[in-house]
């Protein structure tokens, strides 16, 4: 458990040494061209081809050996490299990838809500948040948008967008092959092959198999835990947290039977096994009102009453050995299938359409506690016999009962807080685009359904684990599981009108439909109750305007004004409103030095309202109130929504630099600041936290160096490239709540009280 004044800082180190003629990799989007400056980079950040330098939008572009040496296989390797953007992966096991941007924080993880930052797949929508953590094979290039995209990219893009592309077949037949061997018994194996162009067709196939141990040991390993009941079989705790094993495949087919058609069929399917990361105990803080007082007595015994020591990281440095025996391996299946077609029907005007149908499954059992699985102790009969008295609300006489009850359950696994997250979600969507230019105007046009319909929970078996003890490892009892169905409609448009041959103003706007519907079925096997189901529809716009100023080629000028939203919804009859962000955005974008130096820079300010946090329902009955709710409803409906009341507005600048000094050597880094401050907090969220509610997981400072040398061939076409990275981020709190509640040591040199304490920390 973190103490509500813990705080993060963080560094990353990488260095790489490849021979590119062996490795075959893409050429680096910041490398220099063969006339010593900096090459131009492609972008589709306005769903059309565009020199990156010439986009409106703060975006960084990872290609080729930037994504080889950072070992980006997956949106969670993201973190640092792009300025103001990190990314963790959210606790529960449930691979969801958490964003902070521009004051932002991304989860997704309450069912039936949406993501602050949209991801897409060769422009397919990745709609749920659950099971977004895969492997890609065959990542040409990732595109990450930062600020409001809600015109273009539309709901659930507030505070950006990450744009993955996959490459398509070239015709030219070829094997490569990539290995690599790391510390922690890593290895990776990638093997593509491609075809001759057959006609008009063309093919490859690429397979990737990575492993790697985890770092922190297991002292809770060999646990065994059955799950049959719910059909997930009998799984047993590891000897190492944080393992990644999985197995990918990729297949891409093209038909291209002349210059002005195209369709691409791609294919791709991740296998994953692994282990998260592993949780440690910091410590119970027993002076908490309420709950404090109960945790302290029942955790004290448990933990002081073990025949052996238990693992706790109280200096709240990460651990190399904690108590996780709740943790199984994982098992994550993603795939999908997407066929884009492309119509070129004269110089000025083009027509795509992106069908695409995706499956993702995940079970993924994770310990919240960081002392899973530890023996019940004749100790801890009357702390956790108190503890389930009072918290089910029954009086004191109550608790001899309730210990008697427990004296059989002695010697077996105790769980404090242990999730068992299991998901399934099938989505369906199709996309329309038009694209015109003319000397007069360019026009980006289209229209996009999308349906999707996901389960949250698994069967049979409880999501939460809490303060039990569970005989034989067999688990069993109450189940809660979210149906959730969705379905949109948008049409958007963006037109740039071309006033003089320096000067564009550009106006946007689109309009969306959703239509949400959901239930919640909860209670043992043999007694299930479906609650209410709800339906949630609304319609809601979107618009941009903004100004392009080119005073030469090679420098852009811009400002624009935008808006966004994440969908709202209902969880079990609660209704929850849309998220909305309004931002105004400058920059400049400039290629100096006879194009040997590149500097992009962009202030902004951001108001996001109705900003949703997810919450634990047990932690809210009041939000749930009988009737028309029953009795221990908050507790039963799992996570849930609540809005954080006033606007949350964050500022700063985002800026990024390359240059190529020498031929071969390119050199670059990145600096961001963010601001941000809560206004009007929701009164739920301040009493909930104790009396203090303030910005948390989002880093003040963000930067990155990197350097790289090729040199000329040495052997035909073989060079060898050496490359280092560094990324780094300023400290950031892991709780909203900062008051620390030991009075005896959170205390002003003047005498206030902690409570009176605001600094970020107290001295």
């Amino acid at each position: 458990m973190v103490k509500p004044h813990s705080f993060h800082t963080g560094l990353l180190l990488t260095s790489a040494l490849v021979t590119s003629g062996l490795l075959a990799s893409a050429a680096h989007a910041q490398a220099a061209s063969d006339s010593g400056g900096l090459e131009e980079i492609v972008v589709t950040a306005q769903k059309r081809e565009q020199s990156l330098q010439d986009v409106p939008i703060a975006v960084t572009a990872l290609t080729g050996n930037t994504l080889e040496v950072n070992r980006v296989s997956s949106v969670s390797d993201l973190s640092g490299l792009a300025p103001g953007v990190i990314v963790r992966t959210a606790a529960g096991g449930s691979q969801v990838p958490s964003f902070s941007i521009r004051g932002a924080i991304s989860y997704g993880v309450v069912p039936g809500s949406d993501k602050q930052v949209s991801i897409y797949i060769d422009g397919v929508y990745i709609g749920s948040g659950r099971g977004g953590i895969f492997d890609l094979p065959d990542v040409e290039r990732i595109e990450m948008l930062r600020g409001p995209q809600g015109t273009l990219f539309g709901r659930n893009a507030t505070a950006g967008a990450v744009s993955i592309s996959t490459r398509d077949p070239s015709g030219e037949v070829g094997v490569k092959a990539a290995f690599t061997v790391g510390n922690y018994d890593q290895y990776r194996m990638r093997l593509s092959v491609d075809t001759p162009q057959i006609g008009p067709f063309s093919a490859y196939g690429t397979f990737v198999h990575n492993y790697k141990r985890g770092d922190i040991r297991n002292a809770g390993a060999g646990a065994i835990w059955d799950r049959t009941v719910a059909g997930l079989g009998v799984g047993r705790s590891p000897d190492w947290l944080g393992t990644r094993k999985s197995d990918s495949y990729f297949a891409a087919v093209k038909f291209e039977p002349s210059d002005s058609f195209k369709t691409v069929y791609k294919f791709d399917y991740s296998r994953e096994e692994g282990t998260p990361e592993g949780t440690g105990l910091v410590g119970i803080n027993a002076a908490a009102p309420g709950i404090g007082a109960l945790l302290g007595p029942l955790t004290n015994a448990l933990l002081t009453s073990q025949s052996t020591p238990v693992n706790i990281a109280a200096d709240g440095k990460r651990p190399s050995v904690v108590n996780n025996s709740w943790v199984i391996p994982s098992d994550q299946k993603t795939y999908g299938h997407s066929l884009t077609s492309t119509l070129v029907l004269n110089d000025r005007l083009s027509v795509k359409n992106i069908f695409a149908y995706r499956y993702s499954h995940i079970f993924a059992p994770s310990p919240i506690d960081g002392f899973s699985g530890l023996p019940f102790t004749q100790q801890a009969v009357v702390p956790l016999a108190t503890f389930q008295a009072i918290a089910g609300g029954l009086p004191a006489s109550f608790i001899p009962v309730i210990a008697a009850g427990l004296q059989a359950r002695v010697g077996q696994p105790f769980v404090a807080l242990g999730v068992q997250a299991e998901s399934y979600i099938k989505q369906w969507s199709d996309e329309v685009q038009i694209n015109y230019d003319s000397d007069l105007f360019t026009l980006t046009a289209g229209g996009i359904w999308y349906h999707s319909n996901e389960r949250n929970g698994a069967l049979n078996i409880p999501g939460t684990t809490s303060f039990s003890v569970v005989p034989n490892g067999v688990i069993t009892g109450s189940q809660a599981v979210n149906y959730n169905k969705a379905t949109s409609l948008a049409g958007y448009a963006q037109l740039e009108i071309h006033v003089t041959p320096q000067l564009d103003l550009i106006g946007g706007a689109r309009i969306t439909y959703d239509h949400k519907t959901g239930q919640l079925v909860a209670g043992p096997a043999n007694a299930r109750i479906s609650f209410p189901p709800f339906d949630y529809k609304k319609t809601k716009p979107n618009y941009l305007v903004g100004v392009n100023y080119k005073p030469s080629d090679d420098i852009l000028l811009y400002g624009k004004f935008s808006t966004a939203f994440v969908s709202g919804g209902s969880v079990s009859g609660l209704e929850f409103l849309p998220e909305t962000a309004t931002s105004w955005e400058a920059g400049i974008k400039a290629d100096i030095l006879d194009k040997r130096l590149r500097t992009n820079l962009s202030l902004f300010h951001v108001v996001y309202k109705n900003l949703q946090t997810a919450q634990s329902g047990g932690n809210f009955p009041a939000l749930f109130p009988t009737p028309p709710f029953p009795i221990g409803f908050s507790n039963t409906v799992g996570t849930i929504v609540v809005p954080q009341g006033g606007p949350v507005k964050a500022q700063g600048f985002e800026f990024e630099a390359t240059a190529a000094p020498a031929h071969g050597l390119t050199i670059g880094g990145s600096l961001s600041y963010t601001d941000t401050k809560f206004e009007a907090v929701n009164p739920v969220l301040i009493a909930q936290n104790r009396g203090d509610y303030q910005p948390a997981l989002r880093a003040k400072w963000t930067g990155g160096l990197w350097g790289q040398f090729e040199t000329e061939p040495l052997v035909g076409d073989t060079t060898l490239l050496l490359r280092a990275d560094g990324n780094w981020h300023s400290s950031f709190w892991l709780a909203q709540n900062r008051v620390e509640r030991d009075s005896a040591v959170c205390r002003h040199p003047t005498g206030r009280s902690e409570l009176d304490c605001k600094r970020p920390r107290c001295p």
